[in-house]
């Protein structure tokens, strides 16, 4: 029993130094990573060869043409959106003006109607009277 109790204690501290080397590897990579990004935003620049500066230049000018991209690729879709909007409010504007025309010759009819029955033997600004009688002869 005691030599399989010394093996659980090997077999316990092998994850545990594992543990301690992957804990090393990412402090390791995350101070590479902010290394990195100290370069790209400008910063620490001093340490850079000419190669590691174009290389960085490289890097910056694919970022900023993505970005150029994808901001492009935005206004395009708020462009079309915009258009499609356009053509959704000219269509409700002919309709309302439509509905409106409608309204309106309703309304005049009404008007007239009620013209019409008001005074039926008066003459308005919608009813002519022509005088179709023929004289023949001296006036009197």
């Amino acid at each position: 029993m005691e030599g399989n109790t010394v093996f659980n204690n090997m077999y316990m501290l092998v994850p545990e130094r594992q543990l301690k080397l992957d804990s090393a590897n990412m402090a390791k990579n995350i101070e590479l990573l902010e290394l990195s990004k100290r370069k790209l935003l400008g910063q620490d620049m001093s340490s850079c060869s000419y190669d590691e500066l174009r290389g960085i230049e490289e890097q910056l000018e694919k970022s900023l043409q993505r970005i150029r991209q994808r901001k492009a690729q935005i206004y395009k879709e708020q462009i079309e959106q915009l258009q499609s909007q356009e053509i959704s409010l000219l269509k409700e504007n002919v309709e309302i003006s439509t509905m409106w025309q409608r309204a309106e010759k309703t309304y005049q009819k009404q008007q007239w109607g009620a013209e019409a029955e008001a005074a039926p033997h008066c003459s308005s600004s919608h009813t002519f009277e022509v005088d179709t009688e023929l004289f023949i002869g001296l006036p009197k």
